[in-house]
Parts: C-alpha cells; sequence; structure tokens
C-alpha cells in the first residue's frame, strides 16, 4: 500500500482528529443484509439475537459457557416438587429508557405478546415455548384475556406454573422470547416497535436506516454496573458486500466481519501472519442443511426427498466452505447432547438417485426454486445443489435473499419448496433442534419446521420426552432423530466451524457458544 509524499498540514491535522475520536468510542460491525427484527417476540437468528440480547433483559441468561446465571432475577428461582411451579425475586430499580418498570408486570406482558397469535412470534401459540404454561391455551383461544399460569405476586415476584415438568423451562427464559418488554411503548408503535425500541439494557437503540445503518449507544442508566458495557457506541454498517467489508476491516474502517471471513479470501487471510491476531474461530453448535416442503409436490413424495439426499457431494459442500465444516448426516451437531455417532453421513449415489425419480414418476420438464440467503455462502452451496441436482434431471432455478426477506420467506408455510438453511443452537438441549425444526406445531408464520414435516408419533415422542431428565431422555432423542431422518424431510450437510475477522484493538470478543458476540463484553484496548 503506497500513500501521497506531500499532505496538507491542516488536512492531516483534521483528519487523524476525526478519526481518533471515532475510534476512541465508536465500534464498527459489518453485515450484507439488513437486520430482520430487533423485536424480542420476533428476531430469531445469529445476526438478531446478539442485539436483543444487548438491548432487553430477561429472568436468567449465561455464563461464558452455557451455565445459567440470574440477571433480572436474584437468583436461578424456586423450583416445586413436582417441576411445575417456578418462582422468581426480581431485582429492584431495573427500568427501561422512558422510565416504565422492569418488573413482574411487564415480564408477564411480554410472555403473553409471545404468545398472542396476534403478534406472529416464532414462538407464539400453544405449540411454542410457552404453550406448556397453565392458561396458554384458553388465552391463545381468545377465551382469556390473560395466562392463568403466569400470575405476578407482587412487582417483584412472578411465578409460573407449567402443565407439565419441562427440564428446559430455565434455558427459554435466558432467550430473548423470554426479555420483558416496555408495554406503552410496545403498543404505541405496535408491529414497527422493532424500529423504536425502548430498552433496557447494556445497549440503547439510537437510531435504525433499514439497509443502511444500525447504531447502538451505551445504556447510561443501566442497572448492572459490572455488566454495564465497556464501549460508548457501535455502528452497524448494512448493505455491504463481504469483499467491501473486508477490504475495508483491512484498512481499519470496520472493526468486526458479522458474518466471517469471505469464503472468497478466507486461504489467503488465514495464511497471512499479519491478520494471525485478527482470526478467532469457533466450532458451532450447529448444521447446515437442505430442507424439502414434506407437504407439496414433487417433496411430498418421499422417493424424490431420497433422490434429492443422494445426488447432494457433502463433500463438496465442505470445500465450497473451505474446509470450515464436518460433513454430517444427522440433525443434531457434535456437542449437543444425543448426537450419534452411530449414523453414518451418507454418500452421493447419482444412479441410485436417477433410478428413484423415475420409481416416482417425476416431471422433469418442471422447474424447482431453490432458496437461499444472498449472503455466503448461501450462493455457492446453492450452485452446487444446482448442478448435482441437474445431473440426475432435476431443473433448479436459484433465488437468493438478503436476509430479513429470505427469513421471512423460508418461515411463511407453504412459501419455499426446496432451500438451504442452518440452525445454531439456542440451549444445549436436543429438544432445541428436533422440538423447534420438525414437530407441527411449529408449522406456523414465523416458525422453523421449514420442511413442513408432519408426523404425530413424533411429536407425541417429543412432547414425552421433554418432561423427562435430559440424561435419561436422551436414547429417546436419538431414536426419534432416526425416525426423522427415514422421513427425509433434509439432506444435512455438515456442522460448521466459524472463522471471524475482529481488530485486535478489541478485546473481550470471545465467541460465545449461544450469543456468538457478546457485545456488552467488547472493550477498546
Amino acid at each position: 500500500m503506497t500513500k501521497p509524499a506531500v499532505l496538507s498540514a491542516l488536512g492531516l491535522t483534521l483528519t487523524l482528529s476525526l478519526s481518533s475520536a471515532l475510534a476512541a468510542s465508536t465500534v464498527t460491525v459489518s453485515y450484507p443484509s439488513d437486520f430482520q427484527s430487533l423485536d424480542p417476540a420476533i428476531g430469531y437468528d445469529v445476526q438478531n439475537w446478539p442485539v436483543e440480547h444487548a438491548l432487553f433483559v430477561t429472568l436468567l441468561t449465561y455464563d461464558k459457557g452455557t451455565n445459567l446465571k440470574p440477571w433480572a432475577a436474584t437468583d436461578l428461582g424456586q423450583v416445586s416438587k413436582d417441576g411445575k411451579t417456578y418462582t422468581f425475586h426480581l431485582k429492584k430499580g431495573i427500568q427501561f429508557q422512558d422510565g416504565e418498570p422492569t418488573d413482574a408486570a411487564a415480564f408477564k406482558y411480554a410472555f403473553e405478546r409471545v404468545l398472542d397469535p396476534k403478534t406472529k412470534s416464532p414462538q407464539g401459540g400453544t405449540g411454542g415455548w410457552f404453550g406448556n404454561l397453565v392458561g396458554a391455551a384458553d388465552f391463545v383461544a381468545g377465551k382469556a384475556k390473560d395466562v392463568s399460569g403466569i400470575k405476578v405476586i407482587d412487582p417483584s415476584t412472578i411465578e409460573f406454573q407449567l402443565i407439565k415438568p419441562d427440564r428446559t423451562f430455565l434455558n427459554v427464559l435466558a432467550t430473548p422470547f423470554s426479555a420483558a418488554v416496555p408495554r406503552k411503548a410496545v403498543e404505541k408503535w405496535g408491529s414497527d416497535f422493532s424500529h423504536h425500541v425502548v430498552a433496557n439494557g447494556p445497549f440503547l437503540l439510537d437510531s435504525w436506516v433499514p439497509g443502511q445503518k444500525v447504531v447502538l449507544v451505551k445504556n447510561p442508566t443501566y442497572f448492572d454496573k459490572a455488566g454495564a458495557a465497556q464501549i460508548d457506541r457501535i455502528e452497524f454498517s448494512l448493505g455491504l458486500s463481504e469483499q467491501v467489508a473486508l477490504l475495508r476491516a483491512q484498512r481499519g474502517q470496520v472493526d468486526v466481519l458479522g458474518n466471517g471471513i469471505p469464503s472468497a479470501q478466507f486461504a489467503s487471510i488465514i495464511s497471512n501472519p499479519q491478520y494471525k491476531a485478527y482470526v478467532k474461530s469457533l466450532v458451532q453448535v450447529g448444521t447446515e442443511y437442505v430442507f424439502m416442503n414434506t407437504q407439496k409436490a414433487p417433496f411430498n413424495n418421499k422417493m424424490v426427498r431420497q433422490a434429492v439426499s443422494l445426488a447432494i457431494d457433502k463433500a463438496r459442500m465442505v470445500q465450497l466452505v473451505n474446509g470450515r465444516g464436518k460433513t454430517t448426516g444427522q440433525i443434531l451437531p457434535p456437542g449437543m447432547p444425543g448426537y450419534d455417532v452411530s449414523i453414518p453421513v451418507g454418500t452421493q449415489d447419482v444412479a441410485k438417485s436417477k433410478a428413484l425419480l423415475k420409481q416416482a414418476g417425476y416431471d422433469a420438464s418442471q422447474t424447482l426454486t431453490l432458496i437461499t440467503t444472498a449472503d455466503e455462502p448461501g450462493p455457492k452451496l446453492a450452485q452446487a445443489v444446482q448442478q448435482q441436482l441437474s445431473a440426475v434431471g432435476m431443473k433448479v432455478a436459484i433465488k437468493a435473499l438478503p436476509g430479513a426477506e429470505y427469513i421471512n420467506t423460508i418461515t411463511t408455510p407453504g412459501a419455499t419448496s426446496i432451500g438451504i438453511s442452518a440452525w445454531f443452537q439456542d440451549y444445549p438441549d436436543p429438544s432445541d433442534f428436533l422440538d423447534v425444526l420438525f414437530e407441527a406445531a411449529y408449522i406456523q408464520p414465523g416458525g422453523f419446521n421449514l420442511a413442513n414435516y408432519k408426523n404425530p408419533a413424533v411429536d407425541a415422542q417429543l412432547e414425552a420426552l421433554r418432561g423427562q431428565p435430559l440424561k435419561q431422555a436422551l436414547p429417546g432423542y436419538q431414536k426419534v432423530q432416526k425416525q426423522i431422518l427415514a422421513d427425509v424431510p433434509w439432506v444435512p450437510l455438515y456442522n460448521t466451524v466459524q472463522y471471524n475477522f475482529i481488530n485486535p484493538r478489541l478485546t473481550g470478543t470471545d465467541l460465545h457458544p449461544v450469543w456468538n458476540y457478546v457485545y456488552q463484553d467488547w472493550k477498546i484496548k
């Protein structure tokens, strides 16, 4: 890199002054796509969740790993002997930025808002995480004005009554869906609350220019001084191509590549000693996969789904992401309880795939639309799937969508025939994969049963397993996973290893197994 031999003294001084002021207080993170939603009842992906975690307080949260700890609550709560009643005491003095208290009523309102079908939450209705609350069914059906199983004992005490014991309930309380929200602001803004967030977390939403920029600023009245944000301002630069963002990061104009190192530049970055201090990696507890709509032709025919599975070369997929993954034949990833080493990866068999399509009477003249995110490595993976399916006689057109539109499309039941997606843990329990991704109750707007998979026997087994201690339930989860795989709603591709590019001027940026980024822990040297 070269620079001019002569610079105006005034220009140099001004530039350095502005740069120094910016560097002292602001961290810049780039994403190629806009945020879907910063409303904790709606936003449900790896880009939105860390920001929601920075804006909104939940009763519980996680330490540096996956151990639960109190946040708004004073402790991990008291649980009745039958495992169906949970009581929490709240820390006093927590407020939203508009002065509304973060009390038991705010939490009760937030849970009921998620359950309310009008909210269109991914965890809404009786099939979501809160459907096991006493009175949830009557509330969802409009037969009751509130959920009787959520009791405000006093402003600092809240009680939850479950229909059946559920070992994951504490984990659910640490997710953004369980964050308190300010009733007045939510009712004022309605569905646009996401762009007018009134927060109570370590950060506040300063501004959101759709498709361009989101700015967070440190919350000066955040209740927990020990856990307060360490930096004053975070700017999310949106809409930059990953290559342009990398160039800016190399020049020090972007601090963090939100989606990690682009595939095309991965080898050169990793092998360059200059960037050794910039690279942080995390073996993610997640699975990349191809899903097929099991309720929609041609994928309502199991033989067609089997043919797709046999047509795909998983090793090629891992090559396309520069080896940043391990091929898999199952839904649960390594590191998730219930991962089954006995399940084979599966091999490509073009001849058998063609034979199955012929046996199924597949109409080779039709063109299928494959949905993928426009963010890398989505387009590359989609092109590989397109080529591999073409080799067995299936015509495929690719539709690559920006982040928010992609999420909204794939979570609209019936809108997608075949697509590529990925799932990462919300909490360390197999139900977070098998329930959320395959129970029929999650076939709803915003839900992530993308394959529209329905199997009453599977649903019944999953419901029973939630009430068992995890160790006791693991053989059952392994059995259910094999049942689901036998129906081929998915083609599991690989488990991801993420490599991020983070300016070493930042500290506290270790990647978290649930949140990925914990913005309130970041510091500027």
